[in-house]
């Protein structure tokens, strides 16, 4: 039986650990049991158990110090991507505080692809803000947003490091986001984007486009950004469609 215990996979062995730090109640920077500790009560081979500690690391589960061992992670904001709350209202919610810090706020002209996605003429005028959000003062996305600048003439003048853009985009210019669309890849970081995000050249990111709309269906913000996957996760409802709908197509 313990032959059998030994040849147990990666992916078991991760379930174990994910298990052992459930029922234990373990939280976050709670250090983990010695690897061979763990291998014995698992009854798991250490380069089994090393695979499955190394994956959890990946993942952003456990960190390790060196010379001490292994520690469990902070867990990940999770967003649900059809919800529309606000990036400050869900970091929030997990006790956490959100700032900003921008990088570039000026006024330009739309090129094709913003053109596309705001249905504006090419080469109207329009807002653009890169920002960095940091959780708890730690970078872990940064935005870019094309906003329309004649609909909203004036918005250079905020500073989006101590105010919500979409709270001002309501209470100043009276335009609340009410849905939008967006999709969801996988993406590389550049040099810049590592630098701002204190992160290696060519680690892997989230990268997230779309367009927000306001009641009327009209575009109102076209936004690109990139998110760390070791600070955030994404998640999503799945509803399957009655036959009527799936006949309307």
């Amino acid at each position: 039986m313990e032959e059998l215990g030994k040849s147990k996979s990666r992916n078991e062995a991760q379930e174990e650990l994910e298990y052992y730090i459930k029922v234990n109640h373990l939280e976050a920077h709670d250090k983990l049991p010695s690897e061979r500790e763990l291998s014995e009560l698992f009854n798991i081979n250490r380069s089994t158990l090393r695979a499955a500690i190394i994956r959890m690391i990946d993942e952003g589960k456990l960190y390790k110090v060196t010379g001490s061992g292994n520690f469990v992670q902070e867990p990940k904001i999770v967003r649900n991507l059809n919800n529309l709350d606000s990036l400050t209202e869900l970091v929030r919610g997990f006790g956490k505080e959100i700032s900003s810090k921008v990088i570039h706020a000026s006024v330009i002209e739309a090129n094709k692809q913003i053109m596309k996605k705001l249905k504006l003429p090419l080469g109207t005028k329009v807002f653009q803000l890169l920002r960095v959000r940091l959780i708890d003062n730690e970078p872990f996305a940064l935005e870019t947003s094309f906003i329309e600048y004649q609909r909203f003439e004036g918005i250079e003048k905020y500073d989006f490091e101590k105010v919500s853009l979409y709270k001002t985009l309501k209470d100043v210019y009276g335009v609340d986001i009410v849905k939008g669309q967006e999709k969801l890849t996988l993406t590389y970081a550049t040099e810049e984007e590592a630098e701002l995000l204190s992160i290696t050249y060519e680690s892997p990111l989230f990268f997230i486009s779309g367009t927000a709309e306001d009641n009327e269906d009209r575009p109102v913000e076209y936004f690109r950004s990139v998110v760390r996957p070791d600070k955030m996760k994404f998640s999503s409802i799945l509803v399957k469609k009655s036959q009527e709908e799936m006949q309307r197509g």
